[in-house]
């Protein structure tokens, strides 16, 4: 007797938890996750001009899912100037990269479209002289329009600024996007 109701609560117990494991399940895989977005410095380097001034190089490429946003970070000063320029590798969409730069929330430049709206850039490039009315903090954004999250852009951009003294970094790569 003793052994029946036994083998019946453990019947029951596993049902429970195989049932309750089952729904949790069940809920994980309905989620959506994030698009990924991945990146690599290619080089970073520093340039004398023929003036004396020295620029800080940087080359990314950057690899985004479709609907994945990237930003660069970028710390000013009044008067410095910026150059930067990407293009698409490869770009069997058409292009579908927007890309924008804001300081603050004013946003003070967005790439023209090629085509419909919605459809992007395979490159384009820009550049802008830091303004003390526009803060010191500049966001360079790179948007990939494609509604599927596996059509990935891959993203090659270099970013030219003014050098700092060694141990004073301009350019930051926040850890999260979206």
């Amino acid at each position: 007797m003793k052994r029946n109701r036994f083998i019946i609560t453990m019947f029951l117990i596993i049902s429970i938890l195989s049932t309750l494991l089952a729904a949790g399940c069940v809920s994980k895989s309905s989620s959506t996750a994030t698009p990924a977005r991945k990146y690599s410095i290619v080089k970073a380097n520093q340039i004398l001009d023929s003036k004396g001034v020295k620029w800080q190089i940087y080359q990314l490429r950057l690899t985004l899912d479709g609907g994945a946003t990237f930003t660069v970070d970028l710390n000013l000063t009044d008067s410095d100037k910026v150059d930067c320029w990407y293009t698409t590798e490869k770009p069997t969409s058409g292009g579908s990269v927007n890309f924008q730069v804001k300081a603050g929330a004013s946003v003070i430049y967005t790439s023209a479209a090629t085509g419909t709206a919605a459809v992007g850039n395979t490159s384009d490039r820009l550049s802008f002289t830091a303004a003390t009315a526009n803060g010191t903090s500049y966001r360079l954004i790179f948007h990939n329009n494609l509604a599927d999250k596996n059509s990935k852009e891959t993203i090659y951009t270099e970013i030219t600024y003014p050098a700092k003294d060694p141990g004073e970094d301009s350019i930051f790569i926040p850890l999260e996007t979206n």
